[in-house]
């Protein structure tokens, strides 16, 4: 990773840990799908993922811990494991306000929001 991409991924941590104990919104677009969730984010912390042959799976994500809801139009689910991984490799760009926090990466775009 670049000194830039480094430097971008620390304020978005620093964004993220300004905002432990508050809930959030996260909803991923990634080409025509869209996902939302809810979360009371307890946590936030940079996880080495395990070895993917298939290169799909980032070998770092920022993991956001804490409980959760997925939203969908059958209505809602718990998280899975109580976290939501955003992963990092290929951070293309991010903005960051009080508010919100919009992450693009190669693959998806997150809109975070406080």
């Amino acid at each position: 990773m670049t000194r830039k991409t480094n430097e971008q991924i620390q304020n978005i941590l620093d964004t993220l840990h300004e905002w432990k104990g508050s809930n959030i919104s996260i909803q991923k677009t990634e080409q025509r799908d869209i996902d939302n969730n809810l979360m009371e984010l307890e946590e936030v912390e940079v996880v080495k993922q395990v070895d993917d042959e298939d290169d799909y799976v980032d070998p770092y994500t920022i993991e956001l811990k804490g409980r959760g809801t997925v939203l969908n139009s059958a209505g809602s689910m718990p998280l899975p494991l109580q976290s939501y991984e955003l992963p990092i490799n290929q951070l293309l760009s991010f903005e960051a306000s009080q508010e919100f926090l919009t992450i693009k990466t190669d693959r998806a775009t997150y809109v975070i929001k406080k």
